[in-house]
């Protein structure tokens, strides 16, 4: 488990708790002394965890090998927070309109750690389409909608997000990257429209744009999914004048200037 400040306030079970929740996430399913292991926790302290977060529903033990899952309360309860969220149920309908103006596959999603998380999505009845889902995430600054959070979130949540990614990546192949990024966010800066070219998902071309809020900053991005055995000149260039039309009426909704936005 990485070393880190413990803060006057922080409850160290709490902590370990949510340590271990978030590495079941990565898998199926865990053998004990293995999960045990991967936290670098004692074994009978996880079992103890385990057995509360069971008791609990957010655990469940697999009666064949005995191993431990995550059950689906956790996305239950993610699922129940979307709902309230003020950008999901703004841009909810905006979405739909979108999804029947261009009939492919909309994306709402916000920044998470160095990923972008997907809130919401309208997916397209065609049978070659991006497969994702709400709750998913993908790499950030390789991303359309990751070039829009870093060309228009605040500098300092920027910053703070590209030390993070320096952090995790190869340093050579990370600088090349960031020095052919930086040229690239004074064009969405400029354009408001951002993309990625199978960056993220072969086969796959992304258009995004900035959604704002009432103080003008970033509140989410939109962005639209394409296979680029679909993509014409024609079709890029819808998807372009919807994308823009439905970011200006969401930050609208949600109490932005459209003055702000660089479209």
């Amino acid at each position: 488990m990485p070393k880190k400040e413990k803060k006057y306030y922080e409850i160290s079970a709490v902590s370990k708790a949510c340590l271990l929740i978030e590495k079941l996430s990565t898998r199926k399913s865990w053998e004990l002394a293995e999960l045990s292991r991967a936290v670098e926790l004692p074994k009978t302290s996880v079992h103890r965890m385990l057995l509360t977060l069971e008791d609990n529903d957010y655990v469940f033990q697999e009666k064949e090998r005995g191993e431990y899952c995550l059950s689906y309360k956790l996305f239950s309860v993610g699922s129940r927070m979307l709902q309230h969220s003020s950008v999901v149920d703004v841009a909810k309908t905006y979405c739909r309109e979108l999804l029947e103006a261009v009939d492919e596959t909309v994306n709402l999603c916000v920044p998470f750690g160095t990923e972008m998380l997907v809130v919401d999505k309208q997916v397209t009845s065609q049978m070659l389409r991006q497969d994702s889902i709400i709750g998913s995430s993908f790499p950030l600054f390789q991303s359309a909608s990751g070039k829009i959070f870093l060309a228009f979130a605040e500098e300092i949540e920027a910053q703070k997000v590209l030390k993070l990614i320096r952090e995790q990546f190869d340093q050579s192949f990370i600088e090349r990257t960031m020095h052919d990024l930086c040229f690239e966010l004074e064009e969405v800066r400029e354009t408001g429209l951002a993309y990625d070219s199978e960056e993220v998902f072969k086969g796959v071309r992304c258009t995004a744009v900035p959604i704002l809020d009432f103080q003008n900053q970033l509140a989410a991005t939109l962005s639209v999914s394409v296979p680029t055995v679909r993509l014409s000149k024609e079709k890029n260039a819808n998807i372009e004048e919807n994308l823009i039309l439905a970011s200006q009426r969401i930050s609208q909704r949600l109490g932005a200037s459209l003055l702000e936005l660089p479209f």
